[in-house]
């Protein structure tokens, strides 16, 4: 089975490709430039197989939450191709591929990503099993999040810049929290985007194909068009 799997919620670019063949893969940090190099490296890493995108069995790609540009992007060349080329697609919560390397270990885990503005994504799970919803939260939020458990380990891109950042939160709230963090910065997260999505696959079936990325938080155009509308409604008087 040819699967392609891309991963466009941070400034990391994650590429993998399963084949009867073997494994390929790439991950790079490319900046918000995805939109200029994205399907010109999905037909590269194919190309390295031996391989068109036509001949691609199932995309996985991942919904959110994440940087807005960034999903938008990886989605609408993941659907591009999908529905030029009939192939199935399945998309995954940025949390559930950043904490699946993880899923046989016994403590919980919290999967993190920067979201700007002095807050983060996050997401427990215990086992590979979602324990909370995918969250937008504060430093004091995931600190008080985190003290539910006897100890956590905090992964995904950002883990040791959020362990940084809540050190001195978990002191003052006086949290007993055994906390580890998972170091590997660039871990290739190919491998948990494609056996997720052959799971999902076989689970659920594709994705409907008028689905889009999920956004856990409104865009800085959503907040700006609601405070003009709320300026331009006449005070009371």
């Amino acid at each position: 089975m040819n699967t392609l799997a891309l991963d466009t919620a941070s400034d990391i670019l994650h590429l993998a490709l399963e084949t009867d063949a073997g494994y390929f893969s790439e991950t790079r940090t490319v900046g918000r430039r995805f939109s200029e190099e994205l399907v010109v490296r999905m037909k590269s890493l194919c190309a390295s197989a031996g391989l068109q995108l036509a001949d691609l069995d199932l995309i996985v790609c991942t919904n959110g939450p994440g940087s807005f540009t960034g999903l938008r992007v990886g989605m609408a060349a993941a659907k591009g191709v999908a529905l030029a080329a009939s192939i199935p697609l399945v998309s995954i919560s940025t949390m559930e591929i950043m904490s699946y390397p993880l899923a046989s270990v016994e403590t919980p885990v919290l999967a993190v990503m920067d979201a700007k503005k002095k807050r983060y994504y996050g997401a427990f799970f215990t086992k590979g099993v979602r324990m909370s919803p995918d969250c937008d939260m504060s430093v004091r939020q995931l600190c008080e999040r985190i003290g539910e458990y006897p100890s956590v380990i905090i992964t995904g891109n950002d883990a040791e810049k959020v362990a940084a950042l809540i050190s001195d939160e978990v002191t003052q709230l006086a949290i007993s929290t055994n906390i580890s963090v998972d170091s590997l910065h660039y871990r290739d997260y190919g491998e948990s985007m494609i056996q997720i999505g052959k799971n999902l696959l076989n689970t659920r079936g594709a994705d409907d194909i008028g689905s889009g990325p999920t956004y856990i938080r409104k865009s800085d155009a959503e907040v700006s068009l609601e405070e003009r509308k709320e300026k331009s409604v006449p005070k009371e008087v």
